[in-house]
């Protein structure tokens, strides 16, 4: 077995690859680059699904919310109370749902070798990309920032020595018009370009019955910038940059339930307007008539240069930046009353640098890295709760809310012999914080006269081993133990009336930690026309960080008050039933129960369902290649689950599935070739984002998925 293997592919074990790729009526060795080494997954301890250039493009997905239906115990939705623009990451039932600067995501998303340390802006769109890998588990001892249940990488395509251009021109409903364009421009034999622009637009599909607007439209426009530098046999620079800027009329806010006794409610109804007269449930209309919109300005540039120091010795060095700004509105509750409204404008400021030297010997390799990350952010909200009119109820701020965080990582792998091989990795990571926040009352003056500050620190020590067996030279086995950490922080939220002592309520809450077992089969059987992988997982969540109320108060704040437990298995599997037809899929059982409740105020209870958590969930596809036509249907179902964490305001999503398809035909010897699909072909109906607020506001409300679709997508090579 390659010790080299096992130590550098970081975030690759098992895939669901397409198209199916074969020769001699074989499946080929397939392969996924980490850290721009190429690693067979079949020879890695870790539990990873991923997605091709070729297989993001053969089932149109534009977007990372597009891989929910392809990856089982993965969900990529919206967040609760802002709508669906920003993203709500879970693996396994571990996410974060509050969309707020002060909490992290228990899931880390990468842009090539650059953390993405938000929310925000986060559901990217697949432009130019050559993978999309979803890492599940604790994750840390290899690169970047810790993360508790898993990560995801967002690998682009990366500057070659070969003259490309081409263009693809997407047209379907709902006025959908999406130019891609990409150069790859080598000016020499050391140094190429590759340039990326696209403009995404498309009308909103849920009809604003009174406000006469299309709710959900898209307008994004994206440029991305690389170079690839030789510079020398054993040293390679690339550098990045990248911009995207968004401005869309936001989400639909669908209502689907209310509480004509809300106070709220019943403050509508006496001064003449009575929500009780608007329809519930119909996911195509909107009765809201609120400010609604997202705009976003998104840029970062990254800096890697990887540099063989000797035969045996390698380093590498990325430095990474990023500035996100976000202004919105979102007229949460779905009518035309003001019963909740929010205005948001949020800034954020991201710098990580990451140094990692590695090696290998006669039967063991290692590797060891250091990582920094600084974040300033600010958040201000205008919520508008005041029945009769637009007047601002409150406004919160929070400006800066600041990160710096070290972390000192190391693996190794050694070889006992042919067959079996073990791995051990430590991490040690510090994080300081800070937060200086305040509120403003109706009439704009300050809540508290000298706004409040706080301050902590939270370390831990994780870490990673594994023993791998490598029965032949089809069947890999492997047993592992991880353990995750996510860092503690702040409520971001002003209480007058609890005091100086208690910081007005901007209190600290600490670290949550999740420790996993996994035992882990890949294969290749039948004369490698199957490739089956699974794995089963086992894990324990302690100190979570959850919402409870605070004693002798209505306010709602992280603690530190819960623990769970968390077992499933995950599977893929690839079989080439002859030389024009093959079948993949993925399928995936989670149970998800909290153990430990400490608090009687809590949000939860030991009987609550985990948000983004369905018990089943599977996708499968059949892909016939004729060579000049190449024709796919995907098949992609998921079990109930609830939009967000708290019994409160959860909404319950029924189990459904998404059919979608596509034909894609390339005549021998041309320079173009033409596609034509559909999305969700049995056009159901499902949320992206879904909350609940029946007291004291009374409504409840979902933000919807896109319908049935079709469209005709024309590449050309230039």
């Amino acid at each position: 077995m390659n010790n080299k293997k096992l130590l550098l592919a970081s975030a690759i074990a098992s895939v669901m690859p397409s198209p199916i790729i074969y020769a001699d009526g074989m499946l080929e060795e397939v392969v996924v680059t980490a850290r721009k080494r190429s690693e067979s997954l079949q020879e890695t301890p870790l539990s990873v699904v991923a997605l091709g250039a070729e297989n993001l493009e053969q089932q149109n997905i534009s977007d990372l919310k597009g891989i929910e239906m392809k990856m089982p115990n993965v969900a990529a939705g919206g967040a609760g109370g802002l709508g669906g623009s920003n993203a709500a990451f879970f693996v396994r039932g571990i996410g974060t749902d509050r969309n707020a600067v002060n909490q992290e995501t228990p899931i880390a998303l990468y842009v090539d070798d650059a953390y993405y340390g938000r929310t925000d802006g986060a559901l990217l769109s697949v432009l130019d990309v050559a993978q999309v890998e979803v890492s599940r588990g604790p994750q840390g001892t290899l690169f970047g920032r810790g993360a508790t249940g898993g990560a995801i990488r967002y690998i682009t395509q990366k500057p070659t020595d070969e003259l490309e251009a081409k263009v693809q021109l997407n047209i379907g409903s709902e006025n959908r018009r999406d130019v891609k364009a990409v150069v790859n421009l080598p000016v020499s034999e050391d140094v190429a370009f590759r340039f990326t622009g696209a403009t995404l637009n498309q009308d909103g599909h849920v009809k604003g019955v009174l406000s006469g607007v299309d709710y959900g439209d898209k307008n994004s426009d994206l440029f991305r910038a690389y170079m690839r530098w030789q510079l020398s046999d054993n040293a390679e620079l690339l550098w990045s940059a990248d911009y995207t800027k968004g401005n869309s009329n936001g989400g639909a806010s669908v209502l689907i339930a209310r509480n004509n006794n809300a106070p709220f409610v019943q403050g509508e109804a006496g001064a003449g307007f009575d929500i009780a007269n608007i329809p519930l449930g119909d996911y195509s209309k909107s009765y809201q008539t609120g400010e609604n919109f997202y705009k976003s300005d998104n840029r970062g540039s990254n800096l890697t240069i990887n540099w063989g120091l000797s035969d045996s010795i390698e380093f590498k060095s990325s430095t990474s930046w990023r500035k996100i700004d976000v202004t919105g509105a979102y007229d949460t509750d779905g009518t035309p009353a003001s019963l909740f409204e929010q205005n948001f404008d949020r800034n954020i400021d991201m710098l990580s640098q990451e140094f990692q030297f590695s090696g290998e010997g006669d039967g063991h390799s290692w590797l060891a890295g250091f990582f920094y990350y600084s974040e300033e952010a600010s958040d201000q909200r205008d919520v508008y709760t005041t029945r009769n009119s637009r007047d601002r109820t409150s406004t919160r701020i929070v400006n800066p809310y600041e990160v710096e965080s070290y972390a000192v990582f190391g693996q190794a792998s050694f070889d006992l012999n042919d067959q079996w091989s073990l791995t051990s990795g430590l991490r040690y990571t510090y994080d300081d914080k800070s937060i200086v926040a305040n509120e403003l009352n109706p009439a704009g003056a300050k809540k508290i006269t000298e706004d409040v500050r706080n301050s902590d620190t939270w370390s831990a020590l994780t870490g990673r081993i594994s023993l791998e067996y490598q029965m032949n030279d089809d069947v890999f086995l492997f047993t592992s133990l991880a353990r995750g950490y996510r860092s503690g922080g702040f409520n971001d939220r002003i209480r007058a009336d609890l005091g100086a002592d208690n910081f007005f309520g901007i209190t600290a809450f600490d670290e949550e930690t999740l420790d996993v077992a996994e035992l882990g089969l890949r294969s290749e059987l039948l004369d490698q026309r199957l490739r089956f992988n699974m794995t089963f997982f086992y894990g324990e969540y302690d100190d979570m960080q959850i919402s409870s109320l605070l004693p002798g108060t209505t306010r709602n704040v992280i603690q530190n008050i819960g623990a769970a437990e968390i077992s499933g298995l995950e599977g893929e599997f690839t079989f080439l039933i002859n030389d024009v037809f093959s079948v993949d899929g993925a399928f995936g059982y989670l149970n998800a129960d909290y153990t430990r409740i400490e608090s009687d105020r809590a949000s939860v209870g030991l009987d609550s369902d985990f948000a983004r958590a369905p018990e089943i969930s599977y996708a499968i596809g059949l892909e016939a290649d004729w060579g000049e036509t190449i024709a796919r249907i995907d098949y992609g179902w998921k079990d109930d689950f609830r939009s967000v964490t708290p019994d409160a305001n959860f909404i319950q999503q029924e189990a459904y599935g998404l059919l979608n398809a596509n034909v894609r035909c390339r005549p021998e010897g041309s320079n173009w070739q033409l596609s034509i699909y559909g999305t969700n072909l049995t056009d159901e109906h499902y949320l992206v984002s879904g909350i609940a607020v029946l007291n004291p506001v009374g409504i409840a409300q979902v933000e919807p998925g896109r319908f049935r679709e079709f469209g005709v997508k024309i590449d050309w090579e230039l």
